[in-house]
Parts: C-alpha cells; structure tokens; sequence
C-alpha cells in the first residue's frame, strides 16, 4: 500500500474555474410562481435528531436550520426511490433560502455527471421555465442512461433552483471513467482523470489508511456492494470484484467531494447544499469529512460541513451507534499501543 507522503498542498489557481453566468431573463407568471416558492408542508412538523457523540438528541427544525446555515456545506442523505426526499429538500432549501438568501446558495446533484454542467447551467439561467425545459435538460443530461432513478421525482428541487436562480453543479465522476474503475480498480484511471477527480491524492490515500476505514468498509460499503450483486449489477461477489467496488466507491465521494471543494474555494461565502445517496453522509469516510479535508489543503481555515440523513430509519442511528463505538475502541488500542512502544 501507498504511505503518506508530507504535506503537499493544493492552489487554487491551479484549479478550473466556476464562474456563475450572469442572470439572465427566464420568467413565470405570477401565480406559478407561487407555487413554486411555497415550502412544501414547511418543515416545522418535522422532528429532527442530532448526534452528540455516541448520543441521539432531539432538535427542532429551526436550531438545525439555524446550524446548517453557518456551514460552507451540507449533504442531505436521499434514498434514491423516495419522493419525500425531494420534497423535504425543495422545504429546506425554501428555509435556507429565507435564512441566507437565495443568491448565497449552490445546489450540487449526485446525479448529474461533471461533463454536463453546461446543460446544467443553461436550465438555471437562460433555459424559459417550461416543461420543454425540464424535457430538455433530462434528455441532455443522459438522466435515463447515466443516472437511472425518477426524474419528475427530482423536478421539485431543480425547478426551485431555476426559478431562484440557484446554481446547480454536477457533482460526480463520468461513467466513462467509473466504469473502468469498476472493472480494474483504480490504477484503470489516466493521469488526466486523476489529476481532475482526485484534488488531494495525498489525503485521498491517507483517509483509506486510517483505523477506522475497514470499519466503515464492512458497515456501508459491504452492504451496499451485497445489494448490487443482488440486483446483478456485478456478476459475483469474490474478493477482487470487491476491491474493485470499494475503489470504485471512495473515487466517486473523492470526486464529489473534490468538485464541492473547488467550487467553495473560489465562493468561500457560499453555502453549497449537496444531495446525494443516504451512504455517501456516513461516518468520517463520507463526502462531508472529505470536504472538510480538502478545503483545508486549498487553505480554507476551519471549514465546517454537516450531514443530514433525510426521513431516516431507525437502522441508520443503530448501525451508526455501532460505528462510534467500534471507533473508539480502536483509538483507545492505537493509543496504548503507542503508550507501549
């Protein structure tokens, strides 16, 4: 395995450059745009629970909200198949929007591959808001092919960021090069993709190194990879189809992650609110923690993020609990080994 190296440090300006378009003039009548900008049933029926430690506490939607707000990023956890998903985060943004402003906001979508931001961008600033748009953009974007899941389940979130003028970004790897990350791990990758997908490769390598990573590999990863190969996605479950997953899995919330930071590091008073799948929020292994990293290396100090599980089971707060706990048992061996050495 690779080892850290010594603090290589990553420049902004060596970094592609998001400059957001200048407004432009789609419009909506008044009465549809009421509608658009009505928070679905509000969140203020919502119970919200927070992590303090090993701990679950009680929140309320406004000390959340409140919370949320002071990051430069928050990641809501969706199930790709739930509606209310979408329309708890089309709630929060509204909320957020009210607390910040819209203009201080960015969306960033899982779904949507980073080769496509053009179509991205033209949605939100010049494309006339209009079913032909939505049309449009789900056939620009290779939705069916690249992403798969309901698109009109997905509508509520991406017409309030065209209305509002939100900018959306396209968090995620291009199959082209997943796919062969998929198929031969990570050394499948060219020097061009890495160079691009992977920011911080010397963190990238290190987070991998960390004691608490197989732990994370066994509690998200490995069950999610048994869901797969039950779908068939993967002809087999061996050990090497395994490695390749896992690969394959730490490039895409690297990329995310990655793609989130350049764009913060040139909008530092942002707030980017990314949606992505429930298992990408998890633990420190996720795309908040990796952020976080990244940011610091591109010399953004104390940068914050936050994870939101949206309309979780109790099942997420067990198998976190477990989590917690199995990585303090291993920090309290690593530090009496060093105690010993």
């Amino acid at each position: 395995g690779a080892a850290r190296g010594g603090g290589m440090q990553v420049t902004a300006a060596k970094l592609p450059k998001f400059a957001d378009p200048a407004i432009s003039v789609n419009q909506l009548d008044d009465e549809a745009a009421a509608a658009m900008l009505q928070a679905v049933d509000g969140i203020k029926g919502t119970s919200v629970f927070s992590f303090r430690g090993d701990r679950l506490l009680k929140s309320t939607p406004e000390g959340a909200l409140k919370y949320i707000a002071r990051r430069n990023a928050v990641f809501l956890g969706e199930s790709h198949s739930s509606r209310d998903d979408k329309l708890l985060m089309k709630s929060i943004l509204v909320e957020l929007s009210r607390l910040r402003g819209a203009s201080s906001l960015a969306v960033g979508l899982e779904m949507v591959q980073m080769p496509f931001q053009p179509i991205l961008d033209w949605y939100v600033y010049r494309a006339p808001i209009s079913k032909d748009s939505d049309r449009t953009l789900f056939r620009e974007s290779e939705w069916a092919q690249r992403w798969g899941w309901d698109y009109d389940n997905y509508l509520p979130v991406l017409r309030y960021c065209q209305l509002k003028k939100i900018r959306m970004l396209g968090l995620n790897a291009e199959e082209e090069a997943t796919a062969r990350v998929r198929d031969g791990g990570l050394t499948a990758l060219t020097a061009e993709e890495r160079e691009r997908l992977i920011v911080d490769a010397e963190g990238f390598v290190g987070d991998a190194l960390e004691p608490s990573f197989p732990t994370y590999v066994d509690a998200v990863l490995r069950p999610s990879f048994a869901a797969h190969v039950d779908m068939g996605i993967f002809p087999s479950g061996d050990d090497n189809t395994f490695r390749n997953f896992v690969g394959n899995r730490i490039l895409w919330d690297e990329a995310m992650a990655s793609t989130a930071a350049r764009y913060l590091a040139q909008h530092p008073k942002k707030l980017l609110v990314g949606l992505v799948g429930g298992d990408h929020v998890k633990t420190g292994h996720g795309i908040p923690s990796r952020v976080e990293r990244i940011l610091g290396n591109l010399g953004m100090a104390n940068a914050r993020t936050a994870s939101v599980a949206l309309n979780p089971s109790w099942k997420l707060y067990s198998q976190s609990k477990t989590l917690v706990e199995l990585k303090k048992v291993r920090q309290a061996l690593s530090e009496r080994q060093r105690a010993e050495a």
